[in-house]
């Protein structure tokens, strides 16, 4: 019977808890590192610190963030020569 009320208060706190956690619409940081390359057409390679982007001929390709990874400012790593 307590295993069956833990579970009963887990599921009721838990989508509380992934409200707390989620980001606010529009505040996803992947659109905003994707659209870097298009801001910056001199740039080359850039990242946040969780997604690192390059320009290539076929467009740009980006890698994907870790499940836990904190996106900090997104920097140039390469610039065109």
């Amino acid at each position: 019977m307590r295993i069956w009320a833990i579970l009963a208060v887990a599921a009721h706190a838990f989508p509380q808890i992934a409200a707390a956690d989620a980001p606010a619409a529009g505040k996803i940081a992947i659109p905003s590192v994707l659209a870097f390359g298009d801001r910056d057409p001199s740039c080359l390679e850039w990242s946040d610190g969780c997604v690192v982007c390059r320009r290539t001929d076929s467009g740009n390709n980006c890698s994907t963030p870790g499940i836990a990874c904190q996106p900090g400012e997104i920097l140039c790593k390469q610039l065109a020569k």
